[in-house]
C-alpha cells in the first residue's frame, strides 16, 4: 500500500510540472537576522525566562527568619542570546499561487542547554486577493502590524501576547485596505497549564483547534482592526473518587475580544491595543482556571476560567535617534464562577500589574545601539474563594530593569 501511495505521489507530481501547473522561476534564497548583545541590571528577582532575558514581572515576596525579602535582591547578566537568523525560501509557483517558505532560529535554548531554538517554519501560498499560511508563526493574535516596539525582548509581555503556534491562517483582501482573517491553531510548546503542569495535550485531548476571526483596515497612517478568538481545552481524560476510576471528557471553552490601532504620520508612530481574555497562560500572560465544582464519587470536575483585562500603549518619534515610552495595564477580575480549587495558570494570585518604559535607540544603517528602562510593579494577594477567587489583601512589589543594547542587523 505504502508503494502505491508513493508511485501516484510521484505520477502526480511528474504530471504537475509537466503540465505546468508547478514552476520554478527566480528561485531566490534570503538570509536575514541580527547579532544583538544585551546588559540587563534588575533590582529585584523576577519571573521570567530564557536566562532572564525575557521578563515577566517581579516575584512575589519571600521571606526569611528575619522578616527580609528573599527575592529583593539586585543582579546583573550580559546575554547574545537574542541573536538571531532566518532563512527565506521563494521563486516555486503552484498554479496561479506563489509560494514561499520560512524558518527561523534564535539561540535561547539556555545555558544548562545551550542549543538553537525553533521561531518560525512555515509555507505561504499568495494569490493575487488572498493568502494561506501554513505552520509555525505568531499567534492571529499577536497582530503582526501592531506590536509594541521596544528594546526588551519579551515584546511587551505580560500585556501583549507572545505565542508562536503551528496553524492555517487564511487572509482574504476585500479592498485595497481591508482584510479578513481566519485561522485555526494548535498549541505545542506554548500551551496551556493543567493537573499535569503545562502541557499541549489538554488541547489535543479536546481534538477542537482554537478558532480565530479578526477584520483589519489600513491606509497609509493608519491600521485598526478587532478579533474574536476561541479555545477548548480537555483538562483530564480520567477522574477517581470514592466509588472508583471513571472516563471523562469535560471540557472547557474560553474566549478573547481584542481591539488595536496604530497611527503612523512622519517621524511619530503611536500604537495600542486591548484585550479582553479568559485563560490566556498559553500566550505567556496572567490567567487561568479553576476547578468550579468536584463529584465526591466520582471524582467529576467542572471548569471556570479567570477573566483578565491587558492593555498596552507605545509611542515613538525619531529616525535616527528614536525616542520611545510603552506603558501597560492588566487586572484580573476573577473567575466566572465561585471555585473550590485547585486553581491552573500563570499569575493567579495578581490581582493587578503595570509598567512604565522609556527608550531611547541610536540607529544608522544595519547598527543599532539603545537604552530602556522597565518599571514593573506587581499586586499580589489571596485569592477569595467565596468571591469569584478574586485577589484581596494586596501587597505591591517592583522591579527596575535597566537594559543596554548593542545589535547589527542582516
Amino acid at each position: 500500500m505504502k508503494h502505491i501511495v508513493a508511485i501516484l505521489f510521484i505520477f502526480t507530481s511528474s504530471y504537475a510540472f509537466s503540465q505546468g501547473f508547478i514552476t520554478t522561476k527566480d528561485i531566490k534564497v534570503d538570509f536575514t537576522g541580527f547579532v544583538r548583545n544585551d546588559f540587563i541590571l534588575d533590582t529585584r528577582k523576577n519571573v521570567d525566562a530564557c536566562d532572564h532575558l525575557l521578563e515577566f514581572f517581579p516575584q512575589k515576596p519571600e521571606f526569611d527568619s528575619n522578616g527580609e525579602d528573599l527575592n529583593a535582591r539586585a543582579s546583573a547578566h550580559f546575554l547574545n542570546t537574542f541573536s538571531r537568523i532566518g532563512t527565506r525560501f521563494s521563486g516555486l509557483e503552484l498554479g496561479k499561487a506563489k509560494v514561499s517558505g520560512y524558518i527561523e532560529f534564535d539561540f535561547t535554548g539556555g545555558s544548562l542547554t545551550p542549543t538553537l531554538r525553533l521561531r518560525h517554519a512555515n509555507t505561504q501560498f499568495v494569490w493575487p486577493s488572498s493568502k494561506l499560511l501554513v505552520g509555525r508563526a505568531w499567534h492571529p493574535t499577536f497582530i503582526e502590524k501592531v506590536y509594541p516596539s521596544v528594546l526588551n525582548e519579551n515584546t511587551g509581555l505580560p500585556f501583549q501576547v507572545f505565542n508562536r503556534s503551528p496553524q492555517l491562517r487564511f487572509t482574504k483582501s476585500m479592498s485595497d485596505n481591508f482584510e479578513f482573517i481566519t485561522a485555526a491553531v494548535y498549541q505545542y510548546d506554548y500551551s496551556n497549564s493543567g493537573p499535569d503542569g503545562k502541557n499541549y495535550k489538554y488541547q489535543r485531548n479536546a481534538v477542537i483547534p482554537n478558532l480565530h476571526a479578526q477584520v483589519q483596515y489600513f491606509n497609509e497612517n493608519w491600521v485598526l482592526g478587532a478579533a474574536l478568538d476561541w479555545k477548548t481545552i480537555q483538562p483530564r481524560t480520567s477522574t477517581t473518587g470514592t466509588s472508583g476510576t471513571f472516563k471523562t471528557s469535560e471540557k472547557l471553552s474560553t474566549w478573547a475580544a481584542l481591539a488595536y490601532m496604530k497611527f503612523t504620520k512622519e517621524k511619530f508612530e503611536l500604537k495600542a491595543k486591548s484585550m479582553y481574555g479568559q485563560n490566556m497562560c498559553e500566550s505567556l500572560l496572567p490567567g487561568g482556571y479553576a476547578v468550579a465544582t468536584v463529584n465526591a464519587s466520582t471524582g467529576a470536575e467542572t471548569y471556570t476560567p479567570f477573566n483578565h483585562i491587558y492593555n498596552w500603549v507605545n509611542f515613538t518619534y525619531g529616525a535616527e535617534w528614536k525616542l520611545g515610552f510603552f506603558a501597560g495595564y492588566l487586572k484580573n477580575m476573577g473567575t466566572a464562577e465561585n471555585p473550590v480549587g485547585p486553581l491552573y495558570g500563570m499569575a493567579t494570585d495578581i490581582d493587578f500589574i503595570y509598567k512604565l518604559s522609556p527608550q531611547l535607540i541610536y540607529t544608522y544603517r544595519n547598527f543599532m545601539f539603545g537604552w530602556e528602562l522597565s518599571i514593573t510593579t506587581a499586586a499580589y494577594g489571596a485569592n477569595d474563594y467565596t468571591d469569584f477567587a478574586r485577589v484581596k489583601a494586596t501587597e505591591n512589589v517592583t522591579n527596575f530593569r535597566n537594559m543596554l543594547s548593542i545589535a547589527y542587523n542582516f
